[in-house]
């Protein structure tokens, strides 16, 4: 990771309403720690650099905790990533907040420091919640929510700030009536705006590495130039922006989806583009994310469903055993989860890449199949060979 700090960045243009950087001048702080440590960009909790990741793996180390909390969700996202094994309406014994907590207690055994929390419903919303953030907190631990903001009022942002908690802040656009379609609620961008106005107020941005990033699924629906306006106000605030194209699971799993390959190469020149000339960054993206970040979960961490089910990602799913039949500890240990964590990840993303190669298999069917063969498929989408084989 190199920085020019010649470069001198304008401010982004921004809607009226979002708040300015400090005294109308951008922020640099945390691009200046980028120069020796991109990671300083990525929201704390997420931020673990490939050294981190190397360190661990020769410990067998656990450093990430994925779980999820309730199904139930006050938004309609059209591309929605869940498969029916975070839905499914069958009478399944679910995860308790007991349950979380000792298993959160196993993880941070393993080594685990964070605890993230993707859905699969909105996450705030668990009776369960606010004891489970503040037994993370207890245990010296970085809680990360993924939330829609709906439930961020001026004590829940409080009290998240308190809690040491990371917030993704779901905004897909800064157009209310393109964010509002996207989710299936109007007014939706009304009430994100608001939990987005409460987490800049208390400080979230504050820190470096931040605690406040923007969660932006791309789609045809956006044109670059949207997906830079939001980009810059990121860099600009010290704001984690983490965007990228769809998850081709649940209802995002069409045909459709596999031509997301080439708009997310489009997006991320354009987004390394603007980093290069604007703000002195220079690096090698890797798709699916833009900004330079790579997701490396695979090498350290597991999921955990609501029904207890354990996958080595929430997105990517080869089930590796129950925690109602299996310790954490054990299945850790299997012979498949490290099999399957040996080969770096550094953002490869196995759950895109296999779609965008071709397959007729929707999510849950790949999922089931990843219990007996986690090799990606040797043909490419023109027939001819693929030459990366990793089995991340």
């Amino acid at each position: 990771m190199k920085l020019n700090m010649q470069q001198k960045p304008k401010l982004a243009k921004q809607p009226d309403w979002l708040p300015s950087a400090r005294n109308g001048v951008p922020r640099r702080d945390h691009l200046e720690r980028a120069s020796s440590r991109l990671e300083d960009l990525w929201l704390r909790g997420t931020d673990y650099s490939a050294d981190d990741v190397q360190v661990a793996m020769a410990a067998n180390k656990m450093l990430h905790l994925d779980m999820d909390f309730t199904n139930d969700c006050d938004i309609n996202c059209y591309y929605c990533d869940r498969t029916v094994d975070r839905f499914d309406e069958a009478r399944k014994r679910e995860l308790t907040t007991e349950k979380r907590k000792a298993l959160i207690a196993a993880a941070k055994a393993l080594g685990a420091t964070t605890v993230e929390f993707p859905g699969a419903g909105e996450p705030m919303v668990d009776p369960g919640f606010w004891e489970v953030i503040e037994y993370i907190h207890s245990q010296v631990m970085t809680p990360v929510i993924f939330t829609n903001g709906s439930q961020i009022d001026d004590a829940a942002a409080r009290r998240l700030y308190d809690l040491g908690a990371s917030v993704f802040l779901k905004y897909s656009s800064f157009d209310p009536e393109l964010n509002d379609k996207l989710v299936g609620k109007p007014g939706y961008t009304v009430e994100a705006r608001r939990a987005l106005e409460r987490l800049l107020a208390l400080g979230f941005n504050e820190p470096v590495p931040t605690r406040l990033a923007i969660d932006m699924i791309i789609m045809n629906k956006h044109s670059l130039e949207s997906i830079g306006e939001v980009h810059r106000w990121c860099r600009d605030n010290n704001v984690h922006h983490y965007i990228s194209t769809l998850i081709p699971e649940g209802l995002a799993d069409k045909k459709v989806r596999q031509k997301e390959r080439q708009r997310s190469d489009e997006m991320l020149e354009y987004i390394q583009r603007i980093d290069a000339e604007e703000y002195g960054l220079s690096y090698e993206s890797s798709r699916p994310m833009a900004g330079g970040y790579r997701c490396r979960q695979v090498n350290v961490g597991l999921f955990v469903n609501i029904y207890g089910e354990v996958y080595d990602c929430n997105g990517l799913g080869r089930p590796l055993g129950n925690v109602f039949s299996q310790s954490l500890d054990e299945i850790w240990n299997t012979k498949l989860a490290k099999r399957i964590r040996a080969p770096l990840q550094d953002g490869f993303c196995l759950v895109r890449e296999r779609v965008w190669r071709g397959t007729e298999k929707r999510g849950i069917e790949r999922k089931l199949e990843g219990l007996y063969n986690i090799r990606i498929p040797s043909k490419g989408t023109d027939g001819g060979e693929s030459s990366d084989h990793r089995r991340v």
